[in-house]
């Protein structure tokens, strides 16, 4: 996988890559190294990460314990971490087209 390459062409088309908690518990064991790589990647690159729970039960749903540890290691900045407020992600929606959701206006 070009990592670089990918975190490139994510940030110039102004699209988020996620970085998923599942990922170091469950289904992908041993992907670390890789999501390390991606965050990195997407940190040089200037673009935006997504966090992922994966979640299917209520339990962990919205855990981004793991994904976070990631990003603290590769010094990943805050403001281009997605969903850490619904008005960045609800921001983020809206630079890429999609109309003001009234309802969401408050949150």
């Amino acid at each position: 996988m070009e990592v670089n390459a990918i975190a490139q062409a994510a940030a110039k088309h102004h699209v988020a890559l996620e970085i998923n908690n599942s990922s170091f518990l469950h289904s992908r064991k041993g992907s670390e190294d890789n999501c390390r790589a991606v965050a990195a990647a997407v940190r040089d690159a200037g673009g935006w990460v997504a966090l992922g729970s994966d979640s299917h039960t209520a339990f962990t749903l919205g855990d981004f314990t793991e994904c976070r540890k990631i990003l603290d290691a590769v010094n990943f900045p805050e403001d281009r971490i997605l969903n850490v407020s619904p008005q960045r992600l609800l921001a983020f929606l809206e630079s890429r087209g999609m109309a003001p959701v009234p309802e969401f206006a408050e949150l």
